[in-house]
């Protein structure tokens, strides 16, 4: 799969079919609507085209309102590697394609760069200026500019809609393990790992901490059991998410107990997938108190999870 940023003088000098959208989390929906681009895209002899915008739409057009993102940019870009794509398309949103009419945007981009035959859209696909372009606008654009337009429908799982804003709930709520169900794989957060204040390590509980990125949404506070992989093994691990209440002034933070592990890994990357939560956060006395609690936690996870794993 190529995968290209689109400038203003960029043009494919080949045909595609394109699945237009966002894509966070890249969820079952949206793999039902990339296969039936491919699907097309093979019946038509063209080029199998991902399109999606290089930031969401509402970071600049309703700042306030932008939704925390399930993956990065990276990260889309690897799991789409993995879905047999020809190309992978990033538009640069701006002001100024922010009030780009919806004819503008279909004439100089998907048929002056993109060189679009067919194209695959959700349901409740918006796009040009403050969204007046649905799918039936760009079915009537289609007709005029020789390109075929496929619609797909809400996809749906034990009658729940599969949704982006859907997987983020779950996420922000503490629901992970519930996550795999509608995106097709467990939540991760990647990160390089970053010093900490080694609290953990005068306990004979060194963590691995990552520091999470603006954008990037996070479980709801609280302690998990998350498997870690690194340099491409992978490891049962307690994970923390937040303040840690018991220190002042400490920073939000991810930080693992891994399993087994005893390597020194600051500013190597490691990927936390997240399974369940265990527990909420909680505020302790004393540092003692803590660690007893962290030492039940680590026993409780290796009874329950890690003796039974084949990890």
């Amino acid at each position: 799969m190529e995968s290209i940023v689109l400038n203003k003088d960029t043009k494919l000098h080949f045909d595609t079919s394109v699945a237009l959208g966002f894509f966070d989390g890249i969820h079952l929906g949206h793999r039902m609507l990339i296969e039936t681009m491919k699907k097309r895209a093979k019946e038509k002899k063209l080029h199998s085209c991902v399109v999606t915008f290089n930031r969401h739409p509402l970071t600049i057009a309703f700042p306030k309102y932008a939704p925390m993102l399930i993956l990065s940019n990276e990260e889309k870009v690897k799991i789409l590697e993995t879905m047999n794509i020809d190309q992978l398309v990033f538009l640069k949103f701006t002001e100024e394609m922010m009030n780009y009419e919806p004819t503008r945007f279909v004439e100089e981009i998907l048929v002056g760069q993109l060189n679009i035959k067919h194209v695959v859209v959700g349901f409740n696909y918006n796009f040009g200026y403050k969204g007046m372009g649905s799918p039936q606008v760009l079915s009537q654009l289609g007709k005029e500019h020789g390109f075929e337009v496929d619609i797909v429908g809400e996809y749906q799982v034990e009658r729940q809609t599969v949704s982006s804003s859907f997987i983020r709930n779950l996420i922000s709520t503490g629901k992970v393990d519930a996550v795999e169900k509608y995106m097709g794989r467990k939540f991760s957060i990647s990160g390089e790992v970053i010093e900490g204040k080694k609290i953990g390590r005068q306990y004979n509980f060194p963590t691995a901490n990552i520091e999470v990125k603006g954008n990037q949404i996070t479980p709801e506070p609280g302690v998990y059991y998350t498997h870690v992989i690194y340099k491409g093994k992978e490891y049962h691990a307690l994970t923390n998410v937040g303040h840690n209440p018991t220190f002042a002034n400490h920073p939000f933070r991810i930080e693992s107990y891994i399993y087994d592990f005893s390597e020194t890994i600051y500013g190597e990357k490691i990927k936390v997938i997240f399974y369940k939560r265990i527990r909420k956060e909680k505020k302790f006395n004393n540092i003692n108190d803590l660690f007893k609690q962290i030492q039940h936690d680590i026993a409780t996870i290796k009874e329950k999870y890690v003796l039974c794993s084949k990890i």
